[in-house]
This record gives structure tokens, sequence and C-alpha cells, in this order.
């Protein structure tokens, strides 16, 4: 349309949440600070953005999955609009299900045909509790998937236990599980990740530069020299494929 701006290609950010028995309390409490806090960043990066739109959905998962926000909203949609998430009693980790749930998600039938390369963050303090054979079939149907297997796939792990041989599975070759060691920590990792969901996709982005630095997580992923040659732009190879 003459005069008219480029429409903006969409790029879906999934959240999902471990919402088990074992994140009572005071977990429960900073993952809602964490989430709370990553937002007005990714909000910043999006403003300054010409050609990207960021969508996002958090699932909350225990012993099964539920969609907390189960719509694509924008990013000042849902910090306006906040409500923290609550832990599931006696809930266990079952990412089989999980995983599933994203994977139909991502269907084709359901991303539009101009979206860019989605992007996944995982968050979890234990291990997976599902059936056998769950977690593995689970992991198979989103990788299945070339929305789910094209995503920069994130894991941030919320204590020691939790960083473990499932989450190297599920997260994306060219950057590791983030461990956030105490409470205090969880809002620095996932502010951390948020910033490598805005900028793995950019061009000139240097990813191995930038894995470095997801790496040796901080409360700044930014701090070092790594810029976009081109802010705002995005790549062929960042289409869904």
């Amino acid at each position: 349309m003459p005069g008219g701006g480029v429409a903006r290609r969409p790029l879906h950010f999934i959240v999902m949440a471990d919402c088990s028995g074992s994140m009572k309390g005071e977990k429960m409490q900073a993952l809602n600070y964490a989430l709370r806090s990553m937002l007005p960043h990714l909000l910043d990066w999006e403003r300054d953005q010409l050609q990207a739109q960021l969508l996002i959905r958090i699932l909350a998962f225990a012993s099964a999955p539920n969609w907390y926000v189960a719509d694509p909203v924008p990013v000042a949609e849902l910090s306006a609009r906040w409500r923290n998430l609550e832990y599931v009693p006696m809930g266990r980790t079952n990412m089989g299900q999980a995983f599933r749930a994203v994977a139909e998600a991502l269907g084709p039938a359901r991303l539009e045909r101009r979206a860019l390369r989605p992007a996944i963050l995982l968050i979890t303090d234990g291990l997976p509790t599902d059936p056998p054979g769950g977690f593995e079939q689970g992991l198979e149907a989103l990788l299945n998937v070339p929305a789910g297997r094209s995503a920069l796939r994130l894991a941030v792990a919320i204590g020691r236990d939790a960083s473990s041989e499932p989450l190297d599975r599920f997260r994306s070759h060219d950057v590791p599980v983030l461990v956030a060691d105490g409470t205090d920590e969880i809002a620095d990792r996932l502010v951390t990740a948020s910033i490598a969901v805005s900028r793995m996709s950019e061009v000139g982005a240097n990813r191995e530069a930038l894995a470095e630095q997801l790496l040796h997580a901080g409360p700044q992923l930014n701090s070092g020299p790594v810029q976009p040659r081109e802010p705002g732009k995005f790549s062929i190879d960042d289409s869904i494929l």
C-alpha cells in the first residue's frame, strides 16, 4: 500500500514454566518476579525493530500442561495484564506432554507463513518425571515439527540438579543450559535468555560470541563487544524451514 509501512514479521516466543509442587514458595515467587523482569527488556528490543513483532505465550506444566497464556500476545499487552503463575500442589515435572502441546502450537497450520524462527524457553527446577518414554516421545514430537526443530531452544535450570542430560537434549546445540544456583539468580538468567532470543536472529550477530556470553551468564548479556551490524534486520536463515 503506497505510503504504508512494511508489515512486521511475527517472532513467536513460548515460555515453558515448571509449576510442579517443588516450585512452591520462594522458587515460584522468584519465577514470577523473573518473568516480569524479562518483559521490559523484550519490550525495549521490540520497540527498536522495524521488521519483527514479538508474540509471547506461556505454558505452565506440572503433571499436565496448561496454557496460562494460550494465544500469542504482544509483549506490551502481556506486561499490562500480567498475573502471577501458581504452583500445582503435588504436581509432578512431566515434560513430554508439555513438549507435545508446544509442538501443536507451532504446527504449520498455526503459524504465519512469514513467521521468523521461533524461540522456546524451558524453565525447571528438576528432572523430568514422565512415565517411561514420555519425555523422549514428547521431545521427538516437538523436533518433528519444522518450527520446533528450527526454534532457538533455551533452558534455564533452577539449581544444579536440573542441569541434566534431558535439558541438554532439549536445548539448541549452540547455546548452553543456563543455571540459577539460587532464587536470586533466576531473574538474571531469564533476562539473559530474553536478550539471546532477541539477538540470535539479527544479521551480523556473532552467534559463537553470544553462546560464550551465555555460558558465563550474568545480569548483562550485552556488556561485551557483540553488536549486530544492522540492528533490526533479519536473515533468510531465520525463516521457519
